[in-house]
């Protein structure tokens, strides 16, 4: 006995992505790539910005200590010992050097013009000994704690480095006789600016993001319309309903290509309840005139009393009408089930020479009762297929020879194959059939003599059954006749040589 599996039970964020709305999926994927970019985009232009406006403001800083070094360097070399130590008693020359380099030391105009309001927010410098005392600075503005820099030995005049003070930005480098130079400005209106535009580009998201869900959601409507018009129109399909069309002219090509697959499908569901609607009427019609006659002789003889043979003929007369019915429901059945077989599961190969020589001595007696004889031209060719339906087929072919092919005439069968095609052949010399019949001639029920052929019995499905057989094969039958010049019909298979498989015989197209 199998196992029943069991269904784990879904957490609640699982169920939760598991959107069942095309359209509320495609707008979810469509919100999740947008904000990606607009993020993606925002954070990359915003970092762009504040690495720009950072490498504007160390480009100043750097070029300000340069400067304020190379006076230093510039100075003479008692000067600047003395403007850096400041130790012992200095004579007077020295001491107008080290007052004149004071005077000179400010901060170079390398700074771009800007608006300062308070003194703070001035660019400053400051300069500290080897020792790590400050030599000067250049205001005394509430700077905050101004402190010593530190810079590793290694680094020691290979580059300038940078800091952060709170509100302030710095830049310093070390000079000569192993001083520290560091000049420093106020960022305040840099970072509110970056800020600024923070915002800005978190505002210009927001709306891009708003604007693109309400297009996404306006144009996914529009693109899913045609969807929701398959769908009404494939709920209002019904037994009743089945000609009605979904319009393609105004869809797109994908959508249109679905529309027109299902309008065939539509098509082909109507077409067939029409054949079953006229099946079943044709074949209630059928069986009403057998029906009928059973009924009145049955009414007649129990009427009265009858003598035996007066019984004996009603008998009969019912048994040829239940013989009839019995003849029309078992065609009933065979179209039937040569419907239901399409899959091939009972198909084999066969040699189709000797189930057409099997089927010509079973229809011998019945042609030669007719003085018909048959001229064959058979050779080997193999076929994929049920050998009881088919002989059933060419049974039924070769006795419409001998129902329609006048006494002591003679038919010609021929069998051969033509490249990967098997044809078989049956040509006879009867009256031919008239050109506005012979559309209709493999439909059911369809008679071209009505007179004759319900006088011999036929049901007039011969014919539907024989090509309702060979379609199931794959395979195509085909009527050529003039009136007065008989008829031909041509049965074609594919062919089921040694080299080939099952599987390579092709479908129905």
């Amino acid at each position: 006995m199998p196992q029943r599996r069991l269904e784990t039970p879904r957490s609640g964020v699982a169920d939760f992505f598991r959107v069942r709305s095309l359209r509320w999926r495609i707008q979810l994927w469509h919100a999740a790539v947008l904000a990606t970019v607009i993020l993606t985009f925002g954070s990359v232009l915003y970092l762009l910005h504040r690495s720009n406006r950072f490498h504007e403001i160390d480009n100043e800083l750097s070029s300000a200590v340069e400067v304020l070094t190379g006076q230093l360097r510039a100075a003479p070399p008692r000067t600047l010992l003395a403007f850096l130590n400041e130790t012992g008693e200095l004579d007077v020359e020295i001491q107008q050097h080290i007052a004149q380099l004071n005077a000179e030391m400010r901060v170079p105009s390398t700074f771009a013009p800007r608006q300062i309001a308070h003194g703070y927010e001035a660019p400053y410098f400051g300069i500290w000994q080897a020792r790590g005392r400050l030599a000067t600075i250049s205001t005394q503005e509430d700077l905050g704690e101004l402190t010593l820099p530190s810079i590793r030995r290694q680094d020691a005049g290979k580059r300038i480095a940078y800091r952060n003070r709170g509100l302030f930005r710095e830049a310093y480098a070390v000079g000569p006789e192993d001083c520290i130079v560091l000049v420093g400005r106020y960022i305040g209106p840099d970072l509110r600016d970056i800020q600024n535009i923070l915002w800005l580009i978190c505002g210009t998201g927001a709306i891009v993001f708003a604007v693109g869900l309400i297009g996404g959601w306006i144009v996914t409507g529009y693109s899913l319309r045609p969807l929701l018009e398959i769908r009404r129109v494939a709920a209002d399909i019904s037994e009743r309903n089945l000609a009605d069309q979904i319009e393609t002219e105004r869809m797109d090509l994908e959508l249109a290509d679905l529309a027109n697959i299902l309008n065939d499908a539509f098509a082909r569901l109507d077409a067939a309840f029409q054949r079953q609607k006229q099946f079943t009427a044709d074949a209630s019609h059928e069986l009403r005139t057998p029906l009928a006659v059973m009924q009145m002789h049955q009414q007649l003889s129990l009427a009265k009393e009858r003598t035996p043979q007066e019984y004996r003929d009603a008998f009969e007369t019912c048994q040829r009408a239940t013989l009839q019915m019995r003849k029309l429901v078992e065609s009933m059945l065979t179209l039937a089930r040569a419907d239901d077989d399409s899959s091939g599961e009972h198909h084999e190969r066969i040699d189709l020479k000797v189930l057409v020589e099997d089927c010509l001595a079973q229809t011998g007696p019945l042609l030669a009762a007719r003085g018909i004889a048959i001229e064959s031209h058979l050779s080997a060719a193999l076929v994929f297929g049920d050998a009881s339906q088919l002989g059933q087929a060419v049974t039924n072919l070769l006795t419409n020879v001998s129902v329609h092919c006048p006494p002591q005439t003679t038919a010609t069968l021929t069998l051969d194959t033509q490249g990967d095609q098997v044809v078989l052949s049956v040509a006879d010399n009867g009256p031919g059939i008239p050109a506005e019949a012979l559309p209709a001639i493999f439909d059911r029920f369809y008679r071209v003599d009505q007179q004759r052929a319900r006088s011999a019995g036929s049901a007039g499905l011969g014919l539907s059954i024989c090509r309702t057989i060979i379609e199931s094969h794959h395979g195509t039958l085909t009527a050529e006749s003039e009136s007065g010049c008989g008829s031909t019909f041509r049965v074609t298979l594919p062919s089921a040589a040694e080299t080939s498989q099952p599987g390579d015989i092709p479908g129905p197209a």
